[in-house]
């Protein structure tokens, strides 16, 4: 597959606008950790806005298959977008809630190398990733371990060994998967 064919089917799409609509909700994530507010307004408003990334995260997908809209731009945005909150996520709470920066970068190149290998795949061998078991609990883990920081809930630091157990499984995962896909013959 090609770049260019990405962009051969429909593009402006119920389910892709919503995988936008998710990276325009990051500037609502820096307003509730920028701005001081009491605890029931910051609980307030990371609920509204998890819940407004959680529902456009769920509705993307099902609606693209329940309208017949499913597209390889599509596919391959709705996982672009995940990570580009998640990155963005940790990285704000490293500025405003002390989130160890080592593991905000350990997830970020994770993250860009898993992105990198399949587009490499997408384009080179016309496979398209799928998603699995670890990078479906590594979201947890990370959504987990961010509400801990956010709200600085005591023992939060316990909460970042489990997380790196989890991605360093989803490394494994993936590249046992592109390997065998790269050197197939």
């Amino acid at each position: 597959m090609t770049v260019r064919e990405l962009f051969t089917y429909r593009i402006l799409t119920v389910s892709n606008v919503l995988s936008i609509s998710r990276i325009l909700g990051i500037p609502a994530m820096w307003y509730i950790l920028a701005h001081p507010h009491g605890i029931d307004q910051i609980r307030l408003y990371t609920f509204l806005t998890l819940l407004f990334m959680a529902a456009t995260d769920f509705f993307d997908g099902y609606l693209a298959r329940k309208l017949g809209q499913e597209t390889p731009l599509g596919q391959y945005l709705d996982p672009i977008a995940d990570k580009i909150v998640i990155i963005s996520g940790l990285f704000l709470l490293v500025v405003y809630r002390d989130f160890p920066l080592w593991v905000t970068i350990l997830v970020a190149l994770r993250e860009i190398a898993g992105t990198v290998g399949g587009g490499f795949l997408l384009i080179k061998r016309n496979v398209l990733g799928k998603p699995n078991y670890w990078g479906k609990v590594g979201v947890a883990m990370v959504s987990l371990s961010g509400l801990f920081y956010l709200f600085s809930w005591p023992l939060r630091e316990y909460t970042i060994p489990p997380l790196l157990f989890v991605f360093a499984g989803g490394v494994f995962a993936y590249a046992r998967t592109y390997g065998r896909t790269v050197f197939k013959g």
